[in-house]
């Protein structure tokens, strides 16, 4: 897919140089008036995906003239690559550069509102939000509570879960005759994976920077935004510990080092930035027919699907998807009224999360109920960023009620351990973005399994524990275990 890189990295200088209309700080109008003359504030929201959409200036024309008519709001997007996201993300909020929303999740959410990045949302949401506020469960609003007991981010009420399933090229399952139900650890993929790769050429495991990163998904990092550090969510002791050490997570790094060595996962992964679309194998985070719907219709390809571990509950996994307000933002009250209208207008909706009517869908009718078909994939916003997936009109191939089954598994999902807790980290704080450094610095060979993990994890830990690893172990323990005494 061709992306609109000039237009983006020029939006990016603009930014930079404060010049963007809505965002606190900048010295351009902020409302303008429509045609009623009404007036009309211009917002700025910044969030992750495939980059700028190629029909973005349409799109945004349709899309500005309708929340223009409904709540008196133009927004205007800037949407980072994937591969530019965490860099771009960082610097925009360590710079206090100017914007109204901006995407994020429990790995910088804690951390941030201790920048004071963040405005308090709190006693906003009951006025602002109220038909959302009556969409989602309570627990949903307790999970992003900070560690003050307030609000400063808005969750998107989807799969707020984690389920993960194995993805799987169908046509290869049907040329192996493979059984997919059998595979529950990854070590038992190797044998086939070097069959497919001595008889396909190509990688089993295509991946890019972060790897299998399913993996952790297993450990409730405690607001912590780190994946080396966490509880396992069904540890009736709650242990905190040393993730990259723990027998599961160790021996999946062993895995990926081994294909590594193999052939079997590609060899520039440690460096790639984007993923490519199709995979032989991949695991994904969703639901069974999101195999019809999304991983198969994304990768031109039919898929088959099969669950991988227990569905799991957490305060990181509600935080996989928030928006939040900058605290500079001169129209908190118009970021949430907007944030509210993305989750409850199935219009607006349906716009962010496929694109433009005519150009990249249309609504179709099948057996009297309103559908979408896709013309197209090419639509870059990535939808579980935007809000709840249970206002989306379906597309035309959703025969299972796709909506319904992910409330379903929200429903059954195992709650971790400590769901509700919150890690105080006031006292650690120093240590532990050094530590998160440390780890950002290994973390994509590790993960792309270039390294030995029996040599590299020691080597890890041993800068950790000279950046003060242990005390942020130490003090983690101690609040896990009152937190567990309290229950």
């Amino acid at each position: 897919m061709k992306l609109r890189k000039l237009a983006a990295l020029g939006m990016a200088a603009v930014m930079a140089a404060g010049t963007l209309a809505g965002c606190g700080g900048n010295d351009k109008k902020e409302t303008a008036s429509n045609e009623g003359g009404d007036e009309i504030v211009n917002l700025k929201w910044v969030i992750v995906g495939n980059g700028m959409p190629e029909n973005y200036d349409s799109w945004s024309a349709t899309l500005n003239e309708y929340l223009g008519e409904k709540i008196g709001v133009n927004v205007e997007m800037e949407v980072i690559p994937w591969g530019n996201w965490d860099d771009r993300r960082n610097i925009i909020i360590s710079t206090n550069e100017p914007y109204d929303i901006i995407f994020g999740n429990g790995n910088n959410y804690n951390a941030d509102i201790k920048l004071g990045a963040y405005a308090d949302l709190t006693d906003m949401i009951d006025e602002y939000m109220p038909e959302f506020k009556e969409l989602m469960p309570e627990k949903y609003w307790d999970a992003v509570r900070a560690v003050d007991g307030q609000i400063y981010g808005i969750p998107a009420y989807k799969d707020s879960s984690i389920s993960n399933y194995s993805v799987w090229d169908k046509a290869l399952v049907d040329e192996y005759s493979i059984d997919t139900s059998k595979y529950e650890d990854l070590k038992d993929l190797t044998p086939l994976f070097e069959q497919l790769k001595a008889d396909k050429n190509d990688y089993p495991v295509y991946v890019k920077n972060d790897g299998v990163y399913m993996i952790f998904d297993k450990y409730d990092q405690i607001g912590t935004g780190a994946q080396i550090i966490g509880v396992r969510y069904d540890d009736k002791d709650a242990r905190v510990c040393f993730t990259l050490e723990e027998d599961d997570i160790f021996a999946d790094l062993q895995t990926f080092h081994e294909w590594y060595k193999k052939g079997i996962i590609n060899p520039d992964a440690a460096t790639l930035t984007e993923a490519r679309k199709y995979n032989m194998w991949r695991i994904a985070q969703g639901w069974e027919s999101a195999g019809e719907t999304v991983w198969g219709p994304d990768m031109g390809k039919e898929v088959t699907v099969e669950k991988w571990g227990d569905t799991i509950l957490s305060n990181e996994t509600v935080r996989g998807s928030m928006n939040m307000i900058s605290v500079n933002s001169k129209h908190p009250e118009k970021c949430l009224e907007l944030l509210n209208l993305v989750n409850t207008d199935t219009k607006v909706r349906d716009m962010f999360y496929y694109g433009e009517e005519g150009v990249n869908f249309e609504y179709v009718d099948v057996d009297g109920t309103q559908k979408v078909h896709k013309i197209n994939t090419e639509w870059p916003m990535a939808g579980y960023t935007q809000g709840t997936f249970f206002t989306v009109t379906p597309i035309e191939t959703d025969t299972n009620d796709q909506w319904g089954e992910i409330k379903a598994l929200n429903e059954a999902a195992v709650p971790s351990v400590l769901l509700g807790f919150n890690f105080d980290t006031t006292e650690v704080e120093s240590q532990l973005a050094n530590c998160r450094e440390i780890w950002l610095r290994y973390k994509s060979e590790v993960m792309a399994g270039v390294n030995d993990p029996a040599e590299v994890v020691p080597k890890i830990k041993k800068e950790l524990m000279a950046a003060g690893f242990q005390d942020v172990l130490d003090a983690a323990q101690e609040q896990v275990d009152a937190f567990m005494a309290s229950k």
